[in-house]
């Protein structure tokens, strides 16, 4: 996946794209042990490991670039449908709680 905004990591490597896997149920356990119940960690992680870039190197990517690659981890798992990815269209509603 071409990044619209090209970034530098930690370590001074510039990032222009990014190449996507898919995630393994192993992935998935290894993601949720170490986020808890952070749902914001728990995305993090995941994009992460489907980048294969560590986490504090995705503190520099752009929000846009990152709001592309968050949707395909939540299409990969099955929460977001496959169709609305990518056409501008949104998720379903969820109620969150303000405490």
């Amino acid at each position: 996946m071409d990044l619209q905004f090209p970034f530098t990591t930690a370590a001074g490597v510039s990032v222009t794209s990014l190449e996507l896997r898919r995630l393994k149920v192993k992935d998935l356990k290894a993601i949720g042990k170490q986020a808890g119940s952070d749902e914001v960690l728990l995305e993090v992680l995941g994009v992460s490991r489907m980048c294969n870039i560590i986490p504090e190197d995705l503190d520099e990517m752009d929000a846009a670039d990152y709001q592309k690659v968050k949707a395909r981890f939540l299409e990969y798992v099955g929460i977001t449908p496959a169709s609305s990815v990518g056409d501008g269209a949104t998720g379903e509603m969820v109620p969150v709680s303000a405490e």
